[in-house]
């Protein structure tokens, strides 16, 4: 089974970003199963009192509408326990986190990310590492 662990950021752009759906971040992978942890959850909460509480509330109902598990086993901070969980499950990440994006990439984990502010790619380390 393929995993896509979506961040905080790819979360909240759901909302903020009107071209963006999950069926952009399935054409990667139909099937892959869509996890994220209970520390992505605990942050978006944090955010529904500021000035991005629509957002965060959007997040939030997009992880139960579209039954997106939430790993209970790492409770952290959401960096930490996005890189364990994409490390355990041999998964992908969904991020627009710059920080974490290039910390995932660093330690062999593939990312989904927003280039040029318009389009999803994915970038598999190890996939380019085998084709050198």
């Amino acid at each position: 089974m393929r995993y896509i662990v979506l961040d905080t950021s790819f979360l909240m752009a759901l909302a903020e970003l009107r071209f963006l759906n999950l069926s952009d971040l399935r054409k990667f992978y139909p099937n892959a199963k869509l996890i994220t942890t209970k520390s992505v959850v605990k942050e978006l909460e944090s955010f529904l009192k500021g000035k991005r509480r629509i957002a965060a509330s959007v997040a939030l109902q997009v992880i139960e509408k579209h039954g997106i598990s939430v790993s209970e086993r790492y409770c952290k901070e959401a960096d930490d326990d996005i890189m364990a969980l994409a490390k355990e499950l041999g998964a992908i990440v969904a991020t627009f986190d710059l920080e974490l994006k290039e910390r995932l990439l660093t330690e062999g984990v593939p990312v989904i990310y927003l280039r040029a502010g318009k389009k999803l790619v994915l970038d598999d380390p190890l996939r380019l590492s085998k084709e050198s």
